[in-house]
C-alpha cells in the first residue's frame, strides 16, 4: 500500500472516529523520497480536527534526516504539530540526494551529496530541529520495553 492510498484511510478513519491524537513516528526514519510524504502533509494541513496543538505529535530523534529531515522541516512549518524526543540529525537546510562517480586513477566508486535542500526559511541556520518535550532514550527505558517519548505524549491530556 503506498503512502498516499494509507494517508487516505487514515484521514477516513479520523474523520469517522473520535480521534484524541495523532503521533507520527520520525525517529528511526533515515530517508527516501520527500516527495512521497506529501499527501500526509497536505492532509494534515487541511484537517482542522487533528491539526491542533495538543492533538497532533512527531517524535523526531537524532535518526531524523535526509527525506525525514524534510517532511520534518515541513510539518514545523506547515502545522500546528508538538515536537517531541531528542533534536533531529540534520539541519532544515542541508545539502542532500548523492552523485555517484568512479575516483579516475583508483577506480574507487565515491558518492557527493551535491543537492541543496531548503525546506525551511532561507535564513534558518540551525543544526537542528529541536523538541518541544525532549525525552532522550535510555538504557533504562529500552531494556523495560518502555518508550518515554510515547509516554509523555499519552500523559497529555487536552
Amino acid at each position: 500500500e503506498s503512502l498516499a492510498k494509507f494517508t487516505e484511510r487514515l484521514f477516513k478513519f479520523i474523520a469517522d472516529n473520535d480521534v484524541d491524537k495523532l503521533v507520527i513516528d520520525m525517529r528511526w526514519n533515515n530517508g527516501g523520497n520527500t516527495f512521497l510524504s506529501q499527501p500526509l502533509l497536505y492532509s494534515l494541513i487541511r484537517s482542522e480536527k487533528i491539526n491542533q496543538r495538543g492533538k497532533l505529535f512527531v517524535i523526531i530523534g537524532r535518526r531524523t534526516f535526509s527525506a525525514a529531515q524534510n517532511t520534518t522541516s515541513f510539518f514545523e512549518r506547515h502545522t500546528n504539530a508538538t515536537f517531541v524526543g531528542e533534536p533531529t540529525g540534520s539541519s532544515p537546510n542541508f545539502i542532500g540526494e548523492e552523485t555517484i562517480f568512479t575516483l579516475p586513477y583508483s577506480k574507487v566508486l565515491a558518492n557527493v551529496s551535491d543537492l541543496y535542500w531548503q525546506s525551511a526559511w532561507p535564513m534558518d541556520y540551525r543544526t537542528w530541529i529541536a523538541p518541544q518535550i525532549y525525552t532522550p532514550p535510555t538504557f533504562a527505558a529500552f531494556s523495560a520495553g518502555r518508550d518515554p517519548a510515547l509516554e509523555a505524549i499519552l500523559s497529555i491530556k487536552r
